[in-house]
């Protein structure tokens, strides 16, 4: 019972078949645009924490090691 609600709860033929659904009150095209500033925001993030690192080992006066030595 439940699988026969999800899968005509879920699926369609076409995308064009999902372009007037709200996700939360929202339609696809805003949630894109949030998805598209969170994976910028968090790849901002990534870069800054290994460059902050970086300057934090080269301003220590140790040389930098490889993680196998």
């Amino acid at each position: 019972m439940i699988f026969k609600f999800s899968q005509l709860f879920f699926l369609f033929t076409t995308n064009n078949d999902v372009q007037d659904l709200l996700i939360f009150g929202h339609n696809i095209d805003t949630w894109l645009i949030y998805v598209l500033i969170f994976f910028g925001l968090t790849s901002l993030a990534f870069v800054s924490v290994w460059f902050i690192g970086f300057l934090a080992e080269s301003q220590s006066g140790k040389s930098i090691k490889q993680p196998w030595e």
